[in-house]
């Protein structure tokens, strides 16, 4: 079996004192150098052990003989399973098998090419949200690294350290901070899984996101009567924006973005579904009385294929961006009918689903129920117990909470 072993090449100098590390590969007498790309010094070198000895008394350095040896090391262990692979296929492979072998090996990818991968991955199937989610924290980390692009592999617990420190000095909220954070987190896992990474050199395993208490996001019944009591037949921009709000409570606090893609044959008898973009779950609501006035206000309901609500409404550009111009400009008039009730809080579209949840909860709504509604089905607490429950009963529970 071909035996393989770190060596320092001693004949060649490199200009700062280091010397390259070859893999030597020794196969039926015969012999072999590969390059690995890696040079040290021979004070951090073990002839003895082939390996490199991180014993710099310079933090940095160190950290990144340490990163340097863990990278070889692990590529060693692969390429001697490989070989006991190679051989238990093909007994007659050559020096040259076991050297493609190694050269085959990938290095870790660059933070700022795999983002562009995953954006593109996004926004082929259709993902416009989350691609822009991924988008706002690339373009974050290339200012905060000034355009220098390095790799997974060479990110450590500074690095995301110095990246916390700049956001909050330029004046971002802590659970703004933790959105990148887990962001950048989520993109370094995936990275890892798709073998563009490696595991054991993750910072963030040392490293915890952030989180502070939120402010309140929801509201009391009694507002959301106030909302639906107002006139607003001189305003109709608040008016929509006032339908729109009351429609997605309505739907246990349908999102804005699942709002605006909802088709008229969607509508199945007296029951609305639909995917969440989200998750990809999907629902099935009942269509009350409140909910069809609303929609027989925008929609005649004859062309099957038509959007339920003029949010989308050019063929020809964009829908994404079409979604996001209404959503801006719904919350913009959202706030302003908040400012009129003199509500505690900025009135949004979001807010509608937090308060489906708290009126549910102060109306009795066992949690299990309001879990399901809203479609957590990650909360553990719930789904230890809770399968599903049955349209009727969700239907009980929406017309109670509501009624107004």
């Amino acid at each position: 079996m071909a035996k393989v072993k770190y060596v320092l090449n001693k004949s060649r100098q490199y200009s700062n004192g280091e010397y390259p590390i070859f893999l030597r590969i020794h196969h039926k007498s015969k012999r072999k150098l590969v390059s690995t790309k890696e040079s040290v010094t021979k004070d951090f070198w073990n002839e003895k052990e082939g390996r490199i000895v991180p014993t710099s008394k310079y933090k940095e350095e160190k950290r990144k003989l340490e990163l340097i040896n863990s990278i070889l090391q692990k590529r060693l262990s692969e390429l001697r399973l490989n070989i006991i692979n190679l051989e238990n296929r093909n007994p007659y492979y050559t020096i040259q098998d076991v050297s493609d072998l190694f050269d085959a090996k990938r290095t870790s990818t660059s933070i700022f090419s795999y983002y562009k991968t995953l954006r593109n991955r996004l926004e082929s199937s259709g993902k416009f949200g989350n691609a822009a989610v991924y988008l706002s924290t690339h373009n974050s980390l290339k200012t905060f690294m000034k355009g220098k692009d390095i790799t997974f592999d060479e990110l450590n617990y500074k690095n995301l350290i110095d990246y916390e420190a700049y956001l909050l000095e330029n004046g971002r909220r802590i659970n703004t901070v933790s959105h990148y954070m887990r962001n950048f987190r989520s993109a370094y896992n995936k990275a890892i899984n798709e073998g563009l990474a490696q595991e054991e050199l993750s910072p963030f395993k040392k490293y915890k996101v952030k989180n502070e208490k939120t402010v309140k996001r929801a509201i009391v019944k009694g507002s959301i009567s106030e909302l639906k009591n107002l006139d607003f037949s001189d305003k109709p921009d608040y008016n929509k924006a006032m339908d729109y709000f009351l429609f997605s409570f309505y739907c246990r606090g349908m999102s804005f973005v699942d709002l605006s893609y909802l088709k008229v044959n969607q509508i199945i008898g007296d029951r609305l579904n639909y995917t969440r973009h989200k998750t990809s779950q999907k629902f099935t609501i009942k269509i009350t009385p409140a909910m069809l006035d609303i929609i027989r206000k925008y929609n005649t309901l004859d062309n099957v294929e038509s959007y339920l609500f003029p949010i989308i409404t050019d063929p020809e550009k964009n829908p994404y961006k079409q979604y996001r111009y209404q959503l801006s400009f719904i919350n913009k008039n959202l706030k302003s009918i908040g400012k009129m009730l003199k509500l505690e809080i900025p009135l949004t579209t979001y807010i509608s689903r937090h308060s489906w949840a708290t009126i549910a909860k102060r109306e009795g709504i066992a949690t299990a129920i309001i879990s399901e509604g809203l479609g957590h089905e990650t909360e553990r607490t719930t789904q230890i117990y809770l399968d599903s429950f049955e349209n009727q009963v969700l239907d009980d529970a929406n017309d109670l909470i509501t009624y107004i």
